[in-house]
């Protein structure tokens, strides 16, 4: 399983800062780089930016709600920051929320299903440069993975999809939906799980700070239904959070459950930061000194 960064700095947060959370996550050994695209800066715009400054780390978005680009405006701007990063995006896509489609996008809410199907099929034609005569891609097409939580969104990405992405769910999305979703699949299928992490021996102070910085995500409905999946009453109870032998045991866990990549989500202070970004870079390093078989869906 691969170590990562989710980071929400993008929607608070400057460039530059985007650019040194990515070198950051570079010097820790740490896989990649995972953002989402909201009311902030252009998420696609500073991966740019970063892979321009920043060799080696992966960058990808989780998720580009595909109510904010046309397919054809996506796919552009993804074969563009394709291209500046040698090879380096992946491009996480999801429906987003009726409230943040109707409320911050100003655009009509419609069937997420429907919506998401017309729009891949669209996307990774322009991608893959089927349409030469509207967009003649001059990089290869990245990877494309869904924000995916239920079984009809996953099945989904089984069959048309590189892998799924997920935010706020614990192992039972993962074991009771998406793995089941992949099974027949023969290809390899990315299971990026991102949640809150943070290694300290505070525990109950740790999860008092996840649920004020990201607690308000647990009233969507959304959230609510894999809330009740998981038998949780928010995302800090499903937060990665203890010292460095309780996180060991919750990252082997999602290992083993088919998660292929964590995006862990940082929310720490003081020493605890430095503890756990400390703590995130040995375990990445462990993999990749790894010389056992990993696991693979499909």
């Amino acid at each position: 399983m691969k170590i990562s960064l989710h980071s929400s700095t993008t929607n608070h947060g400057t460039v530059e800062r985007v650019v040194d959370e990515v070198a950051r996550v570079g010097r820790t050994g740490l896989a990649g780089y995972w953002a989402p695209m909201l009311n902030g800066v252009d998420t696609l715009t500073a991966l740019a930016v970063a892979a321009n400054r920043v060799p080696d780390v992966e960058l990808a978005t989780a998720v580009v709600p595909i109510p904010l680009r046309t397919p054809y405006a996506l796919a552009q701007q993804a074969l563009t920051v394709q291209e500046i990063s040698g090879g380096r995006l992946t491009i996480g896509l999801g429906t987003s929320h009726k409230d943040l489609a109707e409320r911050l996008f100003a655009t009509e809410w419609g069937s997420p299903m429907a919506t998401m199907r017309s729009y891949l099929t669209e996307l990774r034609r322009l991608l893959e440069g089927e349409h030469p005569d509207r967009l003649s891609p001059r990089a290869p097409a990245p990877q494309v993975v869904l924000g995916a939580v239920n079984p009809v969104m996953a099945a989904f990405a089984a069959e048309r999809a590189d892998g799924v992405v997920t935010w706020a769910s614990g192992l039972r999305t993962v074991e009771q939906v998406i793995v089941p979703a992949a099974s027949g699949r023969r290809e390899p299928f990315r299971i990026v799980t991102a949640l809150p992490l943070c290694v300290t021996d505070d525990v109950e102070a740790a999860r008092a700070a996840i649920h004020r910085k990201l607690g308000a995500n647990d009233a969507l409905p959304s959230y609510q239904r894999v809330l009740a999946r998981e038998g949780a009453d928010g995302i800090a109870a499903m937060s990665l959070v203890g010292d460095e032998e309780a996180i060991a045991g919750q990252l082997r866990r999602l290992s083993e459950s088919g998660v292929t990549e964590l995006a862990a989500h940082v929310v720490a202070r003081g020493g605890d930061d430095e503890r756990t970004w400390r703590f995130l870079g040995e375990v990445a390093a462990d993999e990749r000194s790894s010389v056992s078989p990993r696991r693979s869906i499909g």
